[in-house]
């Protein structure tokens, strides 16, 4: 990173541009020598700048200078949580090394305001009692995904609503208002629709009150993916407490949502709702194993921990597949996007995901929340980030830092939205 480039969140007014600015797309905005104000700063933004070159001021400088700000017995405690994580990392990798020191600074500051809740851990003694040798021998008599799958989504009962948005997205008559018609019958969907596109996620600068006013904003395809997405998020109930935790399980979900249509945002033209509803259903598999067979869920999360290995590889010793693959299968049976199913089934594999290059940024999303809340998905480590994966992304390790700060803004009343709550 080139000395005096800073995130565009990190700016303050009376910095002074140490060369002249442009927008991404070569837009001239500002001349060099120019001392900043607030009203430049906020103009920046509006234009998807993303780095700024400043007299006296690098990113690395401001990052050590944040970390210090924070107690120093908070910082040990919350590394000390985080290193298991990390033990199997690329962390002399620049992106790595920035994701983990997000995820002490992070940690240690829900440790100083009371909100850090150390992930249950599953008691190991009992996956020692296991023949390892036995799990592998029936693994391989198990169904296969596809067949499981079927089986599943057989039994999920999915509202007429949303197999009515299949139709019309599906057929060459359909127009915004045919969208906008199905959608507004469904007074409850219709509702969580509106205080989303209302939400600071998208921060519109008027109050949007109507489907078909979102549709003539969004889009016919942007607004029926959100649509779909929620309506996904209301047919899986049931799932006992002690196998999953539904709600950190929504969390992570949403927090994917919001990291990967971030990420879009960063390169111009990409529309970030199919990434927000790709990250918001990127881990679904996992609720259709759950559903299939928990027992064998519940050794997969064991595994995972005693080998620390990421969850999916410890799927894949215990039932031949993982939960990447299953969502994906899901997709395709439930008619979703080609795209949005391959979004899914390769979010921990990118690279076998020829000419799906928006893999990427679901991939690349979910590592960051699972590093901002390690443990809470089941995780016994974070991933090993894929160096070439990251190159193709085209972002620099910079660019993580201010996406989190944007992303903490959005996520807790996303939340709320999706799982009925009022903020508060």
């Amino acid at each position: 990173m080139d000395l005096g480039l800073i995130n565009v969140d990190d700016l303050q007014p009376g910095m002074t541009l140490e060369s002249d600015l442009h927008t991404p797309d070569g837009r001239f905005l500002l001349p060099e020598g120019m001392a900043l104000e607030a009203g430049h700063i906020k103009t920046c933004k509006a234009w998807g700048v993303n780095h700024v070159n400043v007299v006296g001021h690098d990113q690395d400088k401001l990052n050590a200078d944040k970390m210090a700000a924070i107690d120093p017995e908070l910082l040990k405690e919350s590394k000390k949580f985080i290193k298991p994580f990390v033990e199997k990392c690329n962390y002399r990798h620049p992106a790595m090394a920035e994701i983990i020191r997000i995820a002490v600074k992070q940690t240690a500051r829900r440790i100083e305001d009371g909100t850090f809740e150390p992930p249950v851990s599953l008691d190991i003694d009992d996956f020692d009692q296991l023949d390892s040798s036995h799990q592998k021998s029936h693994a391989k008599d198990n169904m296969s995904a596809l067949v499981m799958v079927r089986q599943q989504a057989e039994l999920i009962s999915l509202p007429d609503i949303f197999y009515k948005i299949i139709e019309v997205m599906e057929s060459p008559f359909s127009s915004a208002k045919h969208i906008a018609d199905v959608i507004s019958k469904d007074s409850s969907l219709s509702a969580k629709l509106l205080r989303l596109v209302n939400s600071a996620y998208y921060g519109f600068p008027s109050k949007i009150d109507s489907i078909s006013r979102a549709v003539a904003i969004l889009g016919t395809k942007e607004l029926t993916s959100l649509a779909m997405g929620i309506l996904v998020v209301k047919v899986f109930d049931g799932i006992p407490r002690q196998v999953l935790d539904m709600e950190k399980f929504w969390k992570h979900s949403i927090g994917c949502a919001v990291f990967s249509s971030l990420i879009s945002t960063r390169k111009l033209g990409f529309s970030k709702e199919r990434f927000f509803v790709a990250g918001l259903l990127h881990d679904i598999g996992r609720l259709i194993l759950i559903k299939a067979m928990p027992e064998k869920c519940i050794q997969a999360f064991y595994l995972s921990q005693k080998e620390k290995i990421p969850l999916y590889l410890a799927e894949q010793e215990v039932f031949g597949f993982d939960h990447a693959r299953v969502g994906g299968l899901l997709c395709r049976e439930w008619k979703m996007p080609v795209i949005l199913e391959k979004m899914v089934n390769f979010h921990h594999s990118p690279s076998k995901a020829t000419n799906f290059p928006d893999v990427l940024n679901i991939y690349l999303a979910n590592i960051m929340t699972l590093a901002l809340s390690p443990g809470e998905a089941g995780e016994g480590v974070f991933p090993i980030l894929n160096e070439k994966a990251w190159d193709d992304l085209g972002l620099d390790y910079s660019d993580l830092s201010s996406i989190v700060h944007q992303a903490e803004k959005n996520i807790s009343e996303i939340v709320h939205i999706f799982l009925n709550r009022s903020k508060v």
